[in-house]
């Protein structure tokens, strides 16, 4: 799968609404695209998102006992918001938090819910927030124009002649982002046909609107009645803060974490800011008996289904490491390309806890 960037560091203008003011703010955008090898499996990312609907600072602490596992989150000003429950984002701009998302479940003219999932708030008044909408099946690809023929019509999704197996074309799995242990398989299916996403299982109902996480990645398969190449094209806005995402553990063993990382360029693996960080614990020796956690990475060239990662790193004293590549330190070498899926596997922990990974981007 080969990445081709364009058009990042062009600026367009956005809104963004201060609360009490509207103040105008330059962002960039472009598009990436991907090529997606035809008869096989294509681990794909969100590399850009898409702009922000509204950004305003708190006018106090979150509320965080009100309602037992969510908080709720005070505006400065009267934002007059939108219906936002269930289909956007609220993300930390600046603060302790900077970095960390969190659906909004309900909200108000000037404030918003947002379900915690387990996580602890401590944001402060003036802590600015953005508000984004998920990316959805239906605005990363649209199904009105999925082609029959990627040779003439390059797009990322062949629809499907058919709800059967055997007539499913392009179809896009979800990995198991709640499962526990490794080598987890996906564990849902969906595809394109009669203009429509439809999931396996699903019967005619739409899933247009099935919501993809911004930290995570999604697999998009063609089978074998694919037989030519597509096309993965995302545009959208660059995202020029912290990014976060929560990597599970698991008391009972290692744990797997299927990610994507929010940035439209390559990013070596020290560039990720996860090395020599509480988010990854270091390896104690070089022997597969002294690594903890390892970051795993696909082959993106290799025409191939169920892919296994092809390169295993970890973090052993102060440099990244890679199995059977000697002392050498990968860190500034290897990089991760951008929009490509790779795993997080962490080492078992005793209280199999969350932790928490903050990228700082290096644009």
């Amino acid at each position: 799968m080969k990445t081709q960037i364009y058009s990042l560091l062009a600026a367009a203008a956005a809104c963004g609404l201060a609360f009490g003011q509207t103040t105008a703010y330059t962002t960039p955008v472009g598009y990436v695209t991907q090529t997606c090898t035809a008869n096989s499996d294509s681990y794909v990312s969100l590399p850009l998102r898409p702009s922000a609907v509204a950004a305003g600072a708190l006018s106090a602490a979150p509320d965080t006992t009100t309602t037992p596992g969510s908080a709720i989150l005070s505006f400065l000003g009267t934002p007059g918001f939108g219906t936002f429950a269930n289909t956007h984002y609220a993300k930390f701009k600046t603060g302790v938090e900077s970095g960390k998302w969190f659906v909004i479940t309900a909200n108000s003219a000037s404030t918003l819910t947002v379900n915690l999932n387990g996580a602890t708030l401590t944001a402060a008044a003036a802590d600015t927030v953005e508000v984004i909408k998920f990316w959805t099946l239906a605005t990363l690809f649209d199904p009105a124009v999925a082609t029959n023929d990627p040779l003439t019509t390059p797009n990322a999704i062949v629809s499907s002649a058919g709800t059967s197996p055997g007539v499913r074309r392009t179809q896009v799995l979800i990995p198991d982002l709640a499962g526990t242990g490794t080598d987890l398989s996906p564990v849902e299916t969906y595809y394109v046909n009669a203009g429509i996403w439809k999931k396996v299982g699903g019967g005619a109902t739409s899933f247009n609107d099935y919501q993809v996480w911004p930290d995570a990645y999604i697999l998009i398969r063609n089978p074998v009645t694919v037989t030519s190449d597509t096309k993965y094209a995302i545009s959208g806005e660059v995202d020029v803060n912290k990014v976060a995402s929560n990597l599970r553990t698991s008391a009972a063993s290692q744990q797997d974490n299927f990610v994507g990382l929010i940035r439209p360029i390559d990013v070596t693996l020290n560039g990720l800011n996860l090395g020599g960080t509480s988010a990854f614990m270091a390896s104690t020796s070089t022997s597969p008996g002294g690594r903890r956690d390892q970051l795993l990475v696909y082959d993106t060239t290799t025409v191939e289904y169920d892919k296994a990662p092809a390169v295993t790193y970890y973090y052993f004293s102060g440099q990244w490491r890679k199995v059977g590549g000697g002392a050498t330190d990968f860190g500034n070498i290897d990089k991760i390309p951008a929009g490509n899926g790779f795993i997080i596997r962490k080492y078992q922990t005793a209280g199999g806890a969350t932790d928490n990974w903050i990228n700082t981007p290096t644009y």
